[in-house]
Parts: C-alpha cells; sequence; structure tokens
C-alpha cells in the first residue's frame, strides 16, 4: 500500500502538468530533497504500472506524464490506416524489440512515406517510453540503428512497450483484463500468453499473501517477458548489476517452480540468475501495508461474520483469513474511493472456477456499499475470492481434482470449464501437462481426470474427451466423485430452498424484451410498485452490470442487486421468446435475485439452487419448453423437491 508521503507526493505531481522542482515538492512536502528523489525511485514501477512515466529534466524539474500518443487516430481510421502515427511507431517498436534487426531510417522513410524528420521525431518518442527506468540506448553504425543494452534494460524496454501498446488501445479505459492480454498475443504468441497466464494464477491462488493486489498484472507482464526472452535464448547475466534484497527462501523457490513448469510446456532452459531476477520481483512488486491506526477490526470482524453465514462455514477460528482480511480490506477500500482501479489478470478463472464463492461474497458486501461510499467491482471480488476459497480449503470441506491433457493448457482449461458448470461447487481443479507429472505431489489430489492414457501409481485415472460428453460425465460420478456441499457443516435452517422465494406472481413467460435494460425498467417498475424493493435497487442492478456481465453460456443471466434496497426477497424469473444479447452472452432465460439484508444467510442457499438449475443443460431445455407460469412454477419446484428429497 503507497504510504501516505507518497500519496500525496503522485497526487501532486497529477494536479500539475507542468514541471515541479524536487526544491518545490520537498517543500510543499515538508521533507529533504533528498527524501523526495528516494520516493520517486520508490514510486517508479507504481507509477508505471498505471501506464504513466516520470519525465525528467536537468535544472526544469519532474513531471508525470501518459504512456498514451496525445493524439490519437479515429476510430474508423485505426485499423484501415497503417501509416497513421501509433501503427507506425509500434511497429518500430516491434521490429527494434521482437525481430531484434537494425533498421535504416531511410528505408522507414520510403516504406511510411513520411519526411525522415517524422521518423526521427518517431524514434525520439520511442525512446522516451522504453527508456522509462532503464538504461538502454539506441547504437548505430553502418548497418542501420537498433536497440542496446544488457539483458535486464532490454526486458525493461519489453514492459514500455507493453503498457504502451495496452494504453493505445480501445480496452485501455475498460475492465476486461482479457482483452488486453490478447493484444499481446499478436508478439509473444497466444501459447505463451496462456502458459503463463496460468501459472501465475494458480500460484496467487495457492500463495494469496505472496503477491500485492495492485502488483498482480505487473508480475504477469515481466514473467511473459523472462520467458518469452528465455525461449530466444537470452538470459539475464551474472555480472549484470542487481539491486541488494533480502531473499527468502520462499520467494526463490516460488521463481524455481514458475520457471520450471513453463519450461516444461514450452520447451525452454533457464539459468541461476534468471530465477534470482524473477525472484527480485516477485518480492519488490509488493506495498508496504497500512499503518495499524487506519485498519478497521470492527469493520473487518463483520464483514467476515456476514460472508462466513451467507456461507454457513464457520471461519471463526482461522486467523490466516483474518490476518489476510486486515491486511487486504483498508488499502481496498481506499483504492475503490479513490477511484484507482486495480486489475485482476485472473477474475475471468476466478469466476469460472468459484461461481458459487464469488457471487455470494458480491451479493453480501453490496449492502456495505452506501456504508462505505463505495462500489466494488469484479476485480475486487476476485481478490477476495482466492482468500475466502483458500480456507476452504484449509477446511478441508473440498476436494481437489487435476485434470491432465498432452500440454496441459487449452484442452485441460476448457474440461475444467465443463466440469464447473456440471454442478457449481468448492472444489479446486488444477491443470497440468504430462511433463509436469513427475515434479508433482499426486497425493494431494482426491480425482485424476486425463484425456490421454496416464499411469499414476496409486491412483485411479478417470480417462475422458476433452468435450467431457454425457458418458464422461456418467464416468466421473460412477468413479465416486461428488461435487463437494457444505451443507453438512454448520447446518443452519435446513428448509429454506429457492421455491420458498419464487412466487407465480413474479414468474414472467414468453416475454419479449430485446434488452436487459428494458427487462430491469418493467420489472423493476412492478417491484417497486408491490414494495418489494426500493427505485435505488434497480439503477444498482444496471451498476452492477456495468462493473461485469451476469450472464451465462448457458443462455441464463442471474443478475443481483444491493441488498439494503430490498424489503423483501424475492426471485423473478423469466422466460423470454427470444435470446437477446446480454453482455457476452446471448439470453432468453434470467432469474433476478433479490435478497434482502435479513436473508443474507440465504445466499448460498439460493444462488447454489439456481446454478444448479442454470448449469443444467437438461434443466434449462424444459424450462424453454413451458409455455405458462403455472408450468414453469411446478418444473422449478418439483426440481427443488427433488433436491430436498435427497438431502
Amino acid at each position: 500500500m503507497l504510504t501516505k508521503r507518497q500519496k500525496n507526493l503522485l497526487e501532486l505531481l497529477e494536479s500539475q502538468d507542468d514541471f515541479l522542482t524536487v526544491e518545490f515538492i520537498a517543500n510543499k512536502l515538508g521533507v529533504s530533497k533528498r527524501t523526495i528523489h528516494s520516493e520517486l525511485k520508490l514510486l517508479e514501477d507504481y507509477i508505471q504500472s498505471l501506464g504513466k512515466f516520470l519525465e525528467k529534466k536537468r535544472g526544469v524539474g519532474v513531471a508525470l506524464r501518459e504512456l498514451k500518443e496525445n493524439t490519437l487516430p479515429k476510430e474508423s481510421d485505426e485499423i484501415s490506416d497503417i501509416y497513421n502515427t501509433v501503427t507506425r511507431r509500434t511497429e518500430i517498436m516491434r521490429t527494434l524489440l521482437f525481430e531484434e534487426t537494425s533498421v535504416s531510417f531511410n528505408y522507414l522513410s520510403e516504406i511510411y512515406m513520411v519526411s525522415k524528420t517524422s521518423i526521427i521525431k518517431d524514434f525520439e518518442f520511442i525512446m522516451r517510453i522504453l527508456k522509462a527506468g532503464s538504461n538502454i540506448k539506441l547504437k548505430s553504425d553502418r548497418y542501420g540503428t537498433r536497440i542496446s543494452g544488457n539483458e535486464i534494460d532490454i526486458q525493461k524496454a519489453y514492459l514500455q512497450f507493453n503498457r504502451y501498446i495496452i494504453s493505445n488501445s480501445a480496452f485501455y479505459y475498460e475492465n476486461t483484463v482479457s482483452k488486453k492480454l490478447n493484444l499481446l498475443a499478436p508478439y509473444y504468441g497466444e501459447k505463451l500468453i496462456g502458459v503463463c497466464t496460468n501459472l501465475l494464477y494458480n500460484y496467487v491462488r495457492d500463495n494469496s499473501n505472496a503477491i500485492s493486489d495492485y502488483y498482480v498484472q505487473n508480475v504477469l507482464n515481466i514473467f511473459t517477458i523472462l520467458v518469452y526472452r528465455n525461449m530466444n535464448g537470452y538470459h539475464i547475466q551474472e555480472n549484470q548489476e542487481t539491486e541488494d534484497y533480502d531473499y527468502t527462501l520462499f520467494f526463490e523457490e516460488s521463481a524455481v517452480k514458475l520457471l520450471h513448469k513453463a519450461s516444461l510446456r514450452l520447451d525452454f532452459s533457464y539459468t541461476n540468475e534468471d530465477i534470482k531476477f524473477f525472484s527480485q520481483h516477485l518480492i519488490s512488486n509488493r506495498f508496504e501495508p497500512l499503518p495499524e491506526e487506519n485498519i478497521d477490526d470492527v469493520l473487518v470482524n463483520k464483514l467476515l461474520a456476514q460472508v462466513s453465514k451467507a456461507l454457513n462455514i464457520d471461519f471463526s477460528n482461522d486467523k490466516k483469513l483474518e490476518e489476510q482480511l486486515i491486511n487486504h480490506i483498508p488499502p481496498m477500500i481506499y483504492r475503490l474511493r479513490s477511484n484507482n482501479k486495480t486489475e485482476n489478470p485472473f477474475t475471468e478463472q476466478i469466476k469460472t472456477e468459484f461461481p458459487l464463492t464469488f457471487n455470494v461474497i458480491w451479493v453480501v458486501l453490496g449492502e456495505y456499499e452506501k456504508r462505505l461510499e463505495i462500489a466494488f467491482n469484479e476485480d475486487e471480488i476476485a481478490f477476495l475470492t482466492i482468500y475466502f476459497q483458500s480456507a476452504i480449503e484449509r477446511a478441508k470441506i473440498n476436494r481437489k481434482i487435476l485434470i491432465i491433457c498432452q500440454m496441459g493448457i487449452a484442452t485441460s482449461e476448457l474440461l475444467m470449464n465443463r466440469i464447473k458448470n456440471i454442478v457449481p461447487s468448492l472444489d479446486t481443479i488444477e491443470v497440468a501437462s504430462v511433463a509436469e507429472l513427475e515434479h508433482i505431489d499426486m497425493d494431494q489430489f482426491d480425482v485424476i481426470i486425463s484425456t490421454i492414457k496416464v499411469d499414476v501409481p496409486g491412483k485411479d485415472v478417470i480417462l475422458v474427451s476433452p468435450f467431457l460428453t454425457d458418458t464422461d460425465i456418467e464416468k466421473i460420478k460412477s468413479s465416486g466423485y461428488q461435487p463437494s456441499n457444505i451443507s453438512k457443516i454448520n447446518p443452519l435452517l435446513e428448509q429454506h430452498h429457492l421455491k420458498k422465494f419464487i412466487s407465480s406472481e413474479f414468474i414472467f413467460v414468453n416475454t419479449d424484451f430485446s434488452s436487459k435494460e428494458e427487462l430491469f425498467e418493467v420489472i423493476g417498475k412492478d417491484l417497486i410498485e408491490k414494495g418489494l424493493v426500493e427505485q435505488e435497487f434497480i439503477s444498482g442492478l444496471l451498476h452492477r452490470e456495468k462493473l461485469g456481465g451476469t450472464d451465462l453460456p448457458s443462455g441464463a443471466a442471474v443478475p443481483h442487486g444491493n441488498p439494503i434496497h430490498v424489503n423483501q426477497t424475492i426471485v423473478v424469473v423469466v422466460k423470454n421468446k427470444q435470446k437477446f444479447k446480454w453482455d457476452k452472452y446471448y439470453v432468453d432465460i434470467v432469474f433476478l435475485i433479490c435478497i434482502s439484508t435479513q436473508d443474507t444467510l440465504q445466499t448460498r442457499r439460493i444462488l447454489s439452487d439456481i446454478y444448479n438449475i442454470v448449469d443444467n443443460s437438461k434443466i434449462l431445455k424444459q424450462i424453454r419448453k413451458k409455455s405458462s407460469k403455472t408450468a414453469l412454477l411446478k418444473n422449478l419446484g418439483s426440481e427443488q423437491d427433488g433436491k430436498n428429497s435427497r438431502k
């Protein structure tokens, strides 16, 4: 977390467009010039992670600048005009970094049909971007001009290139980390991006305190670049200057594990210096915690108790979870209040792997938004989900599943998503390639599923198709595996079911909605008139959707609003005549969830029952066939009654 002085320093720089002298800043903050120089150095990585850089001019001062081009081309021209400034500069940087060839100003002037003066200006701009935080130089000789520097400086230049690409994309201001990562695929390759993302996600999930949430995206960039350079035969040199860190065995082991797994999947070698370099970044990409007086223990404990009740699990004795929340929640609140968006590159994976935990936490936290004057977003909920899911694993409530395929990437992740879509549970799924098996402790897994024939001593391996057919599903079930169910832990009020909160009055069949906005407006008006929700509930639904769509690949959507604006818990069911575009997917079945604060305890049960419906293609097919409220209600009721009898 930023210190108070660092925050004040940043605010001062952001408030001024012109250069500020170090002396002026020191007087303003009441510290020495030497302290300001030190603080500026400490802030460089953080500033770069925001897509900005510090421009320094000797005798003039320092200013905060955007990596973004001053003038972006019109959207209609961005694809078609290959000679615009942004594209030209991007292509020159790509040639220098990824093709590693020398270029001549005359040649570039000819192919881009601009003056040599324009090319020179391009290089001046490019070097301002690539040199931020490094000593990289341009070297010119009779063969042309190329980039020169040691391996650390070159990798820093790659990092600046990544930030430049993202900052000049249409996704810069959107909460779409996956799309931002896809922007880098043409340069690093989809396979490399996929492997690095998957491995770092597993690392963060298993070591949730190891990397500050501020810096997860930054570490992913650094990991991707290091692996790319290693694959092309470049390594950190032993005689290069490195900062003097107090290394811990934990981070060195973490760096080894991540690089080793990547090397098995992508077939490259790495050195001890590469490990040391990566370990430095795992350590340095952390902010110091907030001062103790800024941490509201009462809020943390109350929040912990609320989520515990909603998930129906007793977390009161989990001191590690409590410590994690105490460290995480205050800076999270600060970020949200100051509109300082934190990107979580694993949000989509977390939503897919742990949908029940994710949505329960979001519903419960809704009632705190007004009190704290903040609005939670998907990225922050995803970080919290990791903490709670880790606590669930420590309580041994869930099971661990290993999925194996030839390469351990695309097919295994497809399989993981299919399994999670069968029945959402609290189970943890990991993926691995065949080459990784000898380095994995197989005893930690309760179930092993593979798309190829493998022999694991002492374990039964379930052989399935990557597309998980109905036969495969039956094979998994017949093996004895059943998704974990937490209802047996602290069973509370067993008779609370989804059926209790559904009435024919709020079942809508064969509607003609063409957008979620129209659906919210029409149904919301009815809910307000009957006194079930307040007016703010409807605007809250729209705001929630902007932070992340609630639609699912199955053609269903599960929107939910803030509990503090709900007077009586009700679940509205809509079966539309035709599918319409919700966010990512086309939807024709909607479960609109309205949970009041007094029914927060029922959140987990309600969501669990709904997910058991929307993730079951057979049940959805039956619902789509219903043409009356009575028939639809009976279908939902019989499904729930069946569940109750099994319990």
